[in-house]
């Protein structure tokens, strides 16, 4: 049974702004070890401060929609957010999704197995091809190596 087995499906209600669609994945991918750790924080604040559909997010929104993604997080699981995110990410967002995720799991400088299986997972579910899957782990591998 994989992250994503569920017999859930999101309904009709359970959906995100495009803002937390990404988010969700970077979360998913930082929590995929049980533990989000503070480099895994600041990687998802600097996906945040570079891209431009976060530029009119205020403060206050953004904690807001972190405590939403995180409700959902604890209610649903892993599993639950990303089906929820699926269903809410743009299709032209859905590499720069799973490069984030995977930057997020190098991050820490440990990719463990837990990691490995979500991404390999996000991976199919956001419909990432095996060579552009493959390009985008290379290089986060290069670019987490200091």
């Amino acid at each position: 049974m994989g992250w994503f087995s569920t017999n859930n499906e999101p309904s009709s209600a359970d959906t995100f702004t495009k803002q937390e669609a990404f988010l969700a994945i970077a979360l998913a991918s930082s929590a995929a070890d049980g533990d989000i750790d503070e480099s895994e924080s600041k990687s998802i604040f600097a996906y945040m401060l570079q891209m431009k559909m976060f530029d009119s997010i205020k403060e206050k929104q953004m904690s807001e929609m972190f405590k939403k993604l995180i409700t959902v997080l604890q209610n649903e699981g892993v599993g639950g957010l990303v089906s929820i995110a699926k269903s809410s990410l743009p299709d032209e967002l859905r590499e720069t999704a799973f490069s984030c995720a995977v930057d997020i799991a190098f991050a820490d400088g440990v990719v463990d197995d837990n990691e490995k299986k979500l991404l390999n997972e996000l991976q199919n579910v956001l419909d990432v091809s095996d060579e552009v899957g493959g390009k985008i782990v290379d290089v986060m591998a290069i670019r987490n190596r200091g």
